[in-house]
């Protein structure tokens, strides 16, 4: 009898970040390592900050659109420790993304369940101004 010999190969998944996940500071805190992530687009979803946060969620909006960064074949060990990282109103749900090259692939993303919309404000989430006004702030809250 012949034995085969099966070798694990951990699943990669593509993840699509719009907040403090495209801040290569944060990421490497959350991660240990230092990710290349690419433009991308998501239709359908706008992005707003949650009440009393200084970071942002999405939700499930008709006609709205953001642009975010994509981080493609992370592993799982990777991907569990951006899990820990986020907040549990989040729920990650799998996306169709749009790069940059017009492609359309799967990604997962953390989402604002419409159950907990209450938990975002009506002010939409500005980038330039959390890296601006908030970062450095976040940055020690994530160290400690």
């Amino acid at each position: 009898m012949v034995g085969i010999l099966l070798h694990y190969a951990p699943m990669s998944k593509n993840l699509f970040t719009y907040g403090t996940l495209e801040i290569p500071q944060v990421v490497q805190i959350i991660t240990g390592q230092v990710l290349t992530g690419a433009p991308a687009r998501l239709e359908g979803y706008a992005r707003y900050q949650l009440k009393n946060h200084a970071y942002p969620g999405i939700i499930q909006e008709a006609g709205a659109s953001i642009t975010g960064t994509l981080y493609r074949d992370l592993d799982e060990m990777l991907i569990a420790r951006i899990d820990e990282y986020e907040d549990t109103c989040y729920e990650k749900r799998r996306l169709q993304i749009i790069t940059e090259e017009g492609m359309t692939l799967e990604a997962q993303a953390y989402v604002i369940p419409e159950e907990n919309r209450e938990l975002l404000s009506s002010r939409l989430w500005d980038r330039e101004q959390f890296i601006r006004d908030e970062l450095d702030v976040f940055l020690r809250s994530i160290m400690s």
